[in-house]
């Protein structure tokens, strides 16, 4: 059996409600980095102070066969799969100049 129509064309004159700021679906929250940054956390020794971002340009130079064993910061980012390490001062100047200091807590 067919029917004509199906839909009402009457016009709607009541409005329901008009939310002005709705929900937001897309960038809700922060990204990865900004939340560890903002943690103001060492992620090799655990201080608070003079926190920055190590950084390098490419995950395959973590995992390079033949060389030496790999320091713990290079471990760290290879277990993570990530290029970047949020460490203190110290810390950061330890990986450039390769020295190791006996505070870490890894």
């Amino acid at each position: 059996m067919a029917q004509w129509g199906g839909i009402s064309l009457k016009r709607k004159i009541r409005i329901g409600s008009l939310n002005d700021q709705p929900t937001q679906v897309w960038n809700s929250g922060r990204n990865e980095i900004v939340k560890r940054l903002l943690a103001d956390t060492c992620e090799m020794c655990g201080s608070h102070d003079g926190v920055e971002v190590h950084h390098i340009r490419h995950l395959k130079d973590l995992n390079v066969r033949g060389r030496a064993a790999k320091p713990a910061w290079a471990q760290m980012m290879a277990a993570r799969r990530r290029k970047t390490l949020v460490v203190c001062r110290v810390c950061h100047e330890d990986i450039h100049y390769g020295a190791s200091r006996s505070r870490q807590n890894s």
